[in-house]
Formats: C-alpha cells, sequence, structure tokens
C-alpha cells in the first residue's frame, strides 16, 4: 500500500481507533488491517435494515398493546405503570427534545423520540407483572406459545440491543463468531411480531453476501492503491 495513502487514512482514522483492529488482524501489512476496517462499514451497513425494522416495530407493537390494554393513548405517562426513574427520565428527556424543536408534544411524537434501550428495558423483570405480563401475547402474536416468556424475550432484544449499540457506534464488530447467528435471530424475532415487516427487510437484506463475500472483494478493491 502506498505510504502515503496509509498515513493519511491513520490520519483520517485514529491510531486509537485502528488499535482495535490491529490486535485482531495478523501483521501482514496495511491492506489487511483496511480492509477489515472497511468490511466492518460493510457489514455494519447490511444490518441497517433489520436493526431499523426491528426498532420501529418492537416500539409500535408495544405502544399499540398497551394502549388496547390500558385504555389510553398516554399510558406512559401513568407512573404506576412506568414506575423506574431511567424510564421516566428517559420520556421527560424525549418531550424536552420535542419542545426544543417546537413541535406538539404528542403521545405518537413522544414514541417516536423514545430510545430502543427504552423499549427493551420495558421487558426487564421490573415490569413483568404490572405491564409485560397483559401485553406479551399482543406484542408478540407469532412467537410459539412455549418460548412466549419475559425472560426468552428480554435476552434475546437486550442482545440485539447491544449489536445495534455497537452498530450505531461505529464499533468493531466483523470477529463476532456468532455474527450469522445473531443475523437469522433478529429475524426471527422480527417475525415474532410482523411477518409482513420480516419478509419486507429480506427483499432488500444483504447480510450474508457482505459477510460471506464482502472481504476479498474490499482487499481486491484496495489492491489499486499498493
Amino acid at each position: 500500500m502506498q505510504a502515503d495513502f496509509a498515513a493519511q487514512l491513520f490520519t483520517a482514522l485514529s491510531q486509537e481507533r485502528l488499535s482495535a483492529y490491529q490486535s485482531r488482524v495478523s501483521n501482514d501489512g496495511h491492506v489487511n488491517l483496511f480492509s477489515h476496517y472497511a468490511w466492518n462499514m460493510a457489514l455494519s451497513e447490511s444490518l441497517y435494515p433489520i436493526l431499523q425494522a426491528l426498532e420501529i416495530t418492537l416500539r409500535n407493537a408495544v405502544y399499540d398493546a398497551a394502549k388496547n390494554h390500558f385504555g389510553r393513548d398516554d399510558w406512559f405517562n401513568d407512573q404506576t405503570i412506568i414506575h423506574h426513574h431511567y424510564n421516566q427520565t428517559t420520556i421527560a428527556n424525549a418531550k424536552q427534545s420535542l419542545a426544543r424543536q417546537n413541535k406538539p408534544i404528542e403521545p405518537d411524537r413522544i414514541i417516536a423520540e423514545l430510545t430502543f434501550g427504552f423499549w427493551t428495558s420495558l421487558l426487564d423483570r421490573r415490569y413483568e407483572q404490572n405491564f409485560l405480563y397483559p401485553i406479551i401475547r399482543a406484542t408478540f402474536p407469532h412467537l410459539p406459545r412455549t418460548d412466549r416468556t419475559r425472560q426468552h424475550v428480554s435476552q434475546r432484544f437486550n442482545k440485539i440491543r447491544d449489536l445495534r449499540n455497537r452498530v450505531f457506534h461505529h464499533e468493531p464488530i466483523w470477529y463476532w463468531q456468532d455474527l450469522q447467528q445473531q443475523h437469522q435471530d433478529m429475524l426471527e424475532a422480527l417475525g415474532w411480531i410482523s411477518p409482513q415487516m420480516k419478509d419486507l427487510v429480506m427483499t432488500v437484506d444483504r447480510f450474508d453476501d457482505v459477510y460471506n463475500n464482502g472481504l476479498d472483494n474490499i482487499t481486491k478493491q484496495l489492491g489499486k492503491f499498493c
């Protein structure tokens, strides 16, 4: 690889960020290092459709199920329902964000502002009896009955949240040994809520191609700069 090209990439990306890659790739030149960095970018991009669909679909499914159960569209304002400090603070921050944007503080807008972490936290044990138990079937209508437990869905969506956070914060994921399985688990989880959304995502999903062929193709492209 041209020395100046490599030096400019080190400057643009920083040694600190690249160190997470250098510790895991074989020490056979800059092409291999930057190929893995670009491959990680491509993998993250290929996971965006399923991550986006999961975040939106889970949010709407929980909201609609709770609205129907509690009989009000602002159920999240009831502190006997949403009783944990983290969730109450997140709701307050969402309202403040809307106010700063001069947008109406309405239920539909508030739920769109709430984070994925907020929605997955509603699957925690502290919400099992008073919140999740009455709505779990309506939220996950296609989840097999034998698996329809708080612990099962919480474990799945917390793992999804961890992957989502790494992708959205530009962290390395290429070396995860179970990345293909996690991709399949996400598609399955989406199908628990909406098989139609799963079908929609699969029309644009290209994770398998990127995972199986991406590194070699990227290395060949970077070879132009050698």
